[in-house]
């Protein structure tokens, strides 16, 4: 799983007046994108948090297409995958000024916003002062998917990379701005337009959500600003803005592992600033974020790095693996781990937190955080690439069978469970804790419900009975490969069923050979063997279909009206009395 990588850039100002001095430092600031990307840097997409354009002209944005069009060639980024919102610049103030005058006056309360941002008329009068800048957005990005709030405001587009679904939501934060100094403690996002983006974001069931709006929350109105920062703080990851000229990082939650707020600087403010972008890594693999602030020099004409911060990251689960699915497969990818898999398992699933921490005199139990603070050891090194294993989990469970998630990424659980055993053998009392921990895992593991399993059987069912083969083709793919040996049966069912309902050949040999398969296990059922005859019905493989009606009629007497009727339209496409005559001694036999 690779590292996900974007830039920010804010505050191009994009004007015609200007078009040399901006040429100089937009191709430099390109240049210098190039050349990391020839160095082995790849980006997945690009943020443009406002100010596109200086005063929200169209001749402005004929300019911001160019520029799109060189940071596009430059990073190596498909112009569809420049994600952006507006700033103050991009609205034209000649426009509506009546109108933005009594909803700035208007708009003093969340209600009086729902009000506001509920009405279509009203919002379309108001919005007329951004559409030189959403006719650039509706035509230039007009492949870009976006998921628009039901205010128009804001939008929400999803990045899928190696399974990891990123959500971008874009956020208005102009709509109600005027320009300079007077919009200070007077702008809106509104609660309304942030609520009706995070549920577009959930419901997509992102990994990370990105939040960006032009302006930072110390210019929005108290009363907004309060529950607008609580709702993007407690569930996105970032929140990337801009306007301030200057880049900032704040960081919340403990040792920063909240919410990243990030204010980009300008990319363009004059020739003589100091005009910065960023890139922002995020490796989950690591369990890190990874900010770099590239900023111009004037006297050289180039940009170079200004400052690296580095945060921690770790995604929350939409659903997960139980502690003894988690111990048989961690037992399943390396034996030798058995004596703490069940602990391991605990840790990776946040039902344990104690995690041992080298001491002077042997070793104490504290959690992650008194850990990072310890000097450095092999158990810290190990211990730091096994906990973001978490996020493997939380991001492939369910979608790829888990002996595969371990046999790909799962280095950093053999090194860490390694490492344990080793400092077990040269110290007793570390042995017998961790035979404690495991024994006290190992209970979580018989005693907790397979809530995880339930629930996966329960949807798969449900989606058979809603015949949606290709839907169940897909979840029941990621499953058949499980730990729990009872579902991985009936994924391994449904999916040889939906198989039979491609109109594929080769869906339905693979059909067949699966239902072959369990057709010969101890525990197999009428209903494998029924859709095993008609498979070769279909196929006109007439003797195997035979074969397997008398077979069926034999060992699933209740069922045996199934195998006759099946038996019947072999013998009408052949014609074959003598094998109707076969199927009435068959159904004779189990009757005596």
């Amino acid at each position: 799983m690779h590292p996900i990588c974007w830039l920010h850039i804010s505050d191009i100002h994009m004007r015609v007046s200007k078009i040399w001095s901006q040429d100089v430092v937009l191709n430099a600031m390109c240049e210098d994108i190039a050349k990391q990307q020839r160095a082995g840097a790849a980006f997945d997409f690009i943020l443009v948090t406002g100010d596109l354009a200086f005063s929200g002209n169209a001749e402005e944005y004929k300019l911001v297409a160019s520029f799109f069009d060189a940071v596009s060639a430059a990073s190596g980024v498909p112009a569809d995958f420049i994600f952006c919102i507006p700033g103050n610049h991009d609205i034209d103030r000649e426009r509506q000024k009546m109108c933005f005058a009594g909803a700035r006056q208007f708009a003093q309360s969340q209600n009086q916003i729902d009000d506001l941002l509920s009405s279509r008329e009203d919002m379309g009068t108001l919005l007329a002062r951004e559409e030189n800048y959403r006719t650039f957005q509706n035509t230039y990005l007009k492949n870009q998917p976006r998921d628009w709030t039901d205010d128009g405001l804001g939008y929400v587009a999803v990045v899928t990379i190696e399974n990891v679904r990123v959500a971008i939501v874009g956020l208005d934060s102009a709509w109600l701005a005027e320009g300079g100094i007077a919009d200070h403690g007077k702008l809106l996002i509104g609660e309304h337009q942030v609520i009706n983006a995070l549920e577009l974001a959930n419901k997509n069931d992102a990994h990370i959500i990105v939040g960006m709006a032009h302006h930072p929350f110390q210019l929005l109105q108290d009363f907004d600003r309060r529950p607008v920062q609580n709702r993007i703080e407690e569930q996105c990851h970032f929140f990337q803005c801009g306007h301030l000229h200057e880049p900032e990082i704040r960081a919340t939650g403990l040792n920063a592992s909240g919410c990243l707020t990030l204010s980009a600087g300008a990319t363009y403010e004059t020739r003589q600033s100091q005009n910065t972008y960023s890139i922002v890594t995020v490796d989950l693999m690591l369990g890190t974020r990874t900010v770099k602030t590239v900023q111009y020099r004037p006297a050289k004409g180039d940009f170079t790095f200004a400052g690296t911060g580095k945060y921690p990251i770790e995604i929350d689960p939409a659903g997960t693996s139980n502690v003894g699915e988690l111990a048989a497969a961690i037992t399943a990818f390396q034996g030798s781990l058995s004596p703490l898999s069940h602990y391991l398992a605990a840790l990776l699933l946040d039902q344990k937190a104690d995690l041992p921490i080298p001491a002077q005199k042997g070793y104490v139990f504290g959690s992650l955080d008194v850990l990072r603070d310890e000097p450095e050891s092999e158990l810290k090194r190990t211990t730091m690439g096994f906990i973001p294993f978490k996020n493997v989990l939380r991001v492939f469970y369910g979608r790829t069978p888990i002996a595969e998630i371990f046999t790909r990424y799962g280095d950093a659980v053999a090194q860490y469970g390694t490492a344990l055993l080793k400092a077990c053998a040269a110290n007793a009392d570390l042995k017998s804790r961790l035979a404690s921990a495991e024994k006290d895992a190992l209970a979580m593991a018989t005693t907790a419900p397979a809530s995880s399993f339930i629930h996966t059987v329960s949807l798969l069912d449900e989606v058979a009975a809603e015949q949606d083969w290709i839907q169940l083709r897909d979840l029941s793919e990621r499953h058949k490969g499980s730990s729990i040996p009872e579902l991985a049966h009936r994924a391994t069912r449904y999916f040889a069923l939906s198989l039979s309902h491609s109109t594929e050949a080769k869906d339905n040999e693979h059909a067949i050979s699966l239902y072959r398969s369990m057709t010969s296990e101890a525990h197999a059922e009428a209903e494998d063997a029924a859709m095993l005859t008609t498979l070769f019905c279909g196929a006109k493989r007439y003797d195997e279909a035979k074969s397997t009606v008398l077979d069926g009629i034999a060992k699933y007497p209740d069922k045996a009206a199934a195998f006759v009727e099946i038996g019947q339209r072999v013998v009408e496409a052949t014609g074959d009395k003598k094998f109707r005559n076969q199927i009435d001694e068959a159904v004779k036999a189990r009757r005596w």
